[in-house]
């Protein structure tokens, strides 16, 4: 019992070290968007960390070989993670920031319930039904939900990429016992590069001037915090479980609010403070019972 608290433990903190990372991503995003398209920027990043690995690789023999039970899982989180760049960036640049941080974490924590459920076969308890309430409670008073027609499309692949997200950070719980971090995410990073310059060159789209150095060092930003933050979900859902290391990652909500007041002079609203206050609510309850059930 003793194990399984350290676990939850070692999973929250990181966890919520990934969601920190997370958590800048949009500091980067709008520091890019005037100058990078949708699928460029995406490429462009999965070829500067599929560089760091190979080169890490070298020293410290990153790879290994995949059993053949094992391809699904590969094949299934390096689609995921490496398909919902475009249409996470798509989302954000269509939509209002409050539209599209609402549906994509809606999507992200539901979807993380689902493959706890389907896929590790968890339990999802009262409690955690009532997290999740007040976790998509908390998202609705902190962003106002509007959509108008033209922008079904933008929603609707805020909510793919929300999916997918979910995926890419839950399933590797499937592997990250015989896997390292850096080989799981290898996958993703070669279908980002691999899938986003196709669909670049489809579109004509161009890269930046690489004398915009604010643009290309936003990237490398970018790319930093993606490695991190991925490092550490993926080592910290080891720990947990899925569902609830979802409502965990929510954090990066209140991490992103928090960005924004400080870089962009962003204010800070009662509604934010509410729905931040029921976001960490759902997050905090199912950890409280198991301390409490832990003790007695």
């Amino acid at each position: 019992m003793k194990n399984r608290a350290n676990n939850q433990i070692k999973g929250i903190v990181f966890i919520l070290v990934s969601a920190f990372f997370y958590g800048t991503y949009g500091i980067w995003s709008r520091l890019m968007a005037v100058s990078f398209g949708e699928f460029t920027q995406a490429w462009t990043r999965g070829l500067l960390l599929l560089i760091v690995i190979l080169i890490l690789n070298l020293k410290f023999k990153i790879f290994k070989k995949i059993e053949r039970t094992n391809l699904p899982w590969f094949i299934i989180i390096a689609l995921s993670g490496g398909l919902n760049q475009a249409p996470y960036f798509f989302g954000f640049k269509h939509l209002t920031i409050g539209t599209a941080t609402m549906l994509f974490y809606a999507a992200l924590v539901i979807g993380g319930y689902l493959i706890g459920k389907l896929a590790f076969n968890e339990k999802i308890t009262i409690t955690k039904y009532i997290s999740l309430f007040l976790a998509i409670a908390g998202m609705l008073v902190i962003y106002r939900l509007i959509l108008t027609p033209d922008q079904i499309l933008p929603a609707s692949l805020t909510i793919i990429a929300g999916l997918m997200g979910a995926c890419a950070a839950v399933l590797p719980k499937k592997l990250s016992n015989q896997y390292s971090e850096l080989h799981i995410m290898s996958g993703y990073f070669i279908v980002m590069v691999v899938a986003n310059s196709i669909l670049g060159f489809i579109f004509h789209e161009k890269l930046p001037a690489f004398n915009q150095s604010t643009v290309w060092l936003a990237q490398i930003g970018y790319s930093a915090a993606l490695l991190f933050a991925n490092l550490a979900v993926i080592e910290g859902f080891k720990h947990i479980e899925a569902s609830i290391g979802s409502l965990i990652g929510l954090a990066e909500i209140l991490f992103g609010i928090s960005f924004g007041i400080i870089f962009f002079a962003e204010s800070l609203t009662i509604g934010t403070i509410i729905g931040g206050g029921l976001i960490i609510l759902s997050a905090a309850l199912p950890n409280l019972l198991f301390t409490k059930s832990h003790k007695n």
